[in-house]
């Protein structure tokens, strides 16, 4: 009993901590994604922008100016926004690839062979299992309380 104590309050501690890394960079990710937003809104004003100049001198007869300027601030913003969805991506793969590790440390803290019970094999090499009446959770069929909701087999 005690050790369940102690893997429950483990789990438990670890589970806050991964709530408040996962919040953290779901915070992360919607700062990014806002910069992004605000640099497409710039960066659509900007080829605005050169289009209405353009526009201008092909009105007036006038041979069409080269921008430079105006193209390198677009160039630059391309960039920007580039660098930002690679962060993006980044902080999503960070996030995933730190949930997929907490919960296998969560399945490893309760799963049957953890608790010194393995499950049993039929002929062909499947897993036995008891079914929990409350959660419907595959449980070792020697196991007494199911893994998932705690009731009694």
């Amino acid at each position: 009993m005690k050790d369940l104590f102690g893997k429950l309050g483990t789990s438990i501690k670890n589970t806050c901590k991964e709530a408040v890394d996962q919040t953290q960079k779901t915070a992360d990710q919607a700062k990014y994604r806002s910069e992004i937003l605000t640099l497409k809104n710039d960066l659509k004003k900007l080829y605005q922008r050169l289009g209405e100049e353009q526009y201008k001198h092909y009105i007036e007869g006038q041979e069409p100016v080269h921008q430079s300027a105006l193209c390198n601030r677009i160039t630059n913003l391309r960039k920007e926004i580039a660098r930002l969805e690679k962060e993006v991506e980044e902080v999503v793969n960070i996030q995933k690839d730190s949930f997929d590790a907490y919960k296998r440390d969560v399945r490893s803290t309760w799963n049957e062979e953890g608790q010194g019970v393995r499950m049993k094999r039929d002929d062909n090499g499947i897993k036995m299992m008891k079914f929990c009446p409350n959660c419907n959770i595959g449980n070792a069929t020697e196991a007494l309380y199911c893994i998932h909701c705690g009731n009694k087999l």
